[in-house]
C-alpha cells in the first residue's frame, strides 16, 4: 500500500521538475481544484498532484486542472461545499462535519472502533456511495473520499486513564464527536475550526481535542497539546471532492474517460494511503519527541471506555428511514475491503 504511495510521490517530484509543459490545444477545457488546507498537507503535497497528473495525461490534451491549496480560491474550510455548487471552484476539499445535515450517511464511520485505517475506511465508504446509500449526491459527483481518522485524543494535561478526561474542555466536530466526548465524561466544544484548534488551546479555552494524529502537525496542535492517546480509535470524519455532475457531463469524452478511470476508487486509495503515511510519521515524530507522553491504555480501560461509548453505537446499529442498517452496511464494506487488499 505505502509502496503505491512512494511511487506516486516520486512521479509527481519528476513532473515537477519537468522544465516545460506541453502547449495546451485551445478547445483544453480548464478546472480548478481547491483546499483550505495546508500546501504541505499529505492530500495537497502529493495526493491530489498524483491524480491532477493521472487526469491531465489521459485527457490527452483535453483537460487541464489548476490546483489552489491554502484557501487561495476561498480560506473558510465551512465555505468549500457552496464554492462547488455556486461555480467558485470545480473540486474542492470538503469536509463533511463543516456542513452538518448533508451527507448524514457518511457519518457512520465517526463511530468508534469501526476502521483501523484511511485507506479502509475511504475505500468502505466509496462503496456505500456506489451502492446509492448516500444521499445529497444527486447534482455532486463524489471524485474521492477520505475517512480521515482514526481520531484520537490529545490533552494539555496527563490522559493516564478515564478519570482525567473528567470535564476537560475538548474540541469536537459534529454530534457524534460531541457526544462521544460527554460520554468520556469531557465537556465537548464546538464551532472551532480545525485550524483554530492550537490557538485556542494556548488561550486557554480549550484543554484538548479529538484529532486525527495524521494532523496533529498540519493544525499545530503538537504545538498546544503535549500529551495523547491513541488506542481508542474514536472515529473517523468524511473529507469528500465533490464536483458538480453538470460539470462532468459538459466535458470532452477524452477529459470524461480520464474522469472515469481515475476518479472514485483510484483516487480515495491514494488520498487514504497518504494519509495513513501521514499519520505514520507524526505518530513516529511524536513519540521520539521528549516533551510529548502517549499514553498506553490496558485492554481493561480500552473495554471500559467501549462500554461507555456504546450508546452512540447503539444510535446507528437499527434500520433508518429507509430500512437500512448503516451500520451493518459499513462493517460489510470494510470486510469487503480488507479481504481485497
Amino acid at each position: 500500500m505505502l509502496d503505491n504511495f512512494k511511487k506516486i510521490s516520486m512521479v509527481v517530484g519528476l513532473a515537477a521538475m519537468t522544465a516545460a509543459s506541453p502547449v495546451l490545444a485551445q478547445d483544453t477545457v480548464r478546472l480548478r481544484f481547491a483546499s483550505a488546507f495546508s500546501p504541505m498537507s499529505a492530500n495537497n503535497r502529493v495526493s491530489v498532484p498524483a491524480f491532477i497528473k493521472a487526469v491531465e495525461d489521459a485527457s490527452e490534451g483535453t483537460l487541464k486542472i489548476e490546483h489552489y491549496p491554502g484557501g487561495s480560491l476561498g480560506k473558510s474550510p465551512v465555505q468549500q461545499l457552496s464554492m462547488v455548487e455556486n461555480g467558485i471552484t470545480d473540486i474542492a476539499e470538503v469536509v463533511t462535519a463543516y456542513t452538518p445535515g448533508r451527507f448524514p450517511e457518511l457519518s457512520v464511520f465517526e463511530l468508534p472502533f469501526l476502521a483501523d485505517t484511511n485507506v479502509e475506511a475511504g475505500l468502505a465508504a466509496y462503496q456505500m456511495y456506489d451502492k446509492g446509500l448516500v444521499s445529497d449526491f444527486d447534482d455532486l459527483m463524489l471524485v474521492g473520499i477520505i475517512m480521515t481518522g482514526p481520531y484520537a485524543l490529545d490533552a494539555t494535561a496527563p490522559l493516564a486513564n478515564i478519570d482525567d478526561l473528567a470535564g476537560k474542555r475538548l474540541r469536537v466536530a459534529g454530534p457524534i464527536q460531541t457526544e462521544m466526548a460527554s460520554l468520556l465524561g469531557a465537556t465537548p466544544v464546538g464551532n472551532v475550526p480545525a485550524p483554530q484548534i492550537a490557538e485556542n488551546i494556548s488561550r486557554g479555552l480549550l484543554e484538548g481535542s479529538m484529532m486525527a494524529p495524521g494532523n496533529l502537525y498540519n493544525f499545530r496542535i503538537a504545538d498546544a497539546a503535549k500529551h495523547h492517546v491513541w488506542d481508542l480509535k474514536l472515529g473517523s470524519v468524511a473529507v469528500i471532492f465533490p464536483m458538480r455532475r453538470d460539470t462532468y457531463e459538459k466535458l470532452p469524452p477524452k477529459a470524461k474517460a480520464a474522469f472515469d478511470t481515475y476518479s472514485g476508487e483510484w483516487f480515495t486509495r491514494v488520498l487514504g494511503e497518504g494519509l495513513d503515511k501521514q499519520q505514520d510519521e507524526a505518530k513516529a515524530k511524536i513519540e521520539a519527541d521528549s516533551e510529548h507522553t502517549v499514553y498506553s491504555w490496558t485492554d481493561a480501560q480500552i473495554e471500559e471506555a467501549r462500554a461507555l461509548l456504546q450508546p452512540v453505537v447503539d444510535e446507528w446499529n437499527k434500520p433508518n428511514d429507509n430500512g437500512v442498517n448503516l451500520y451493518e452496511e459499513a462493517n460489510a464494506a470494510l470486510e469487503e475491503v480488507r479481504a481485497g487488499n
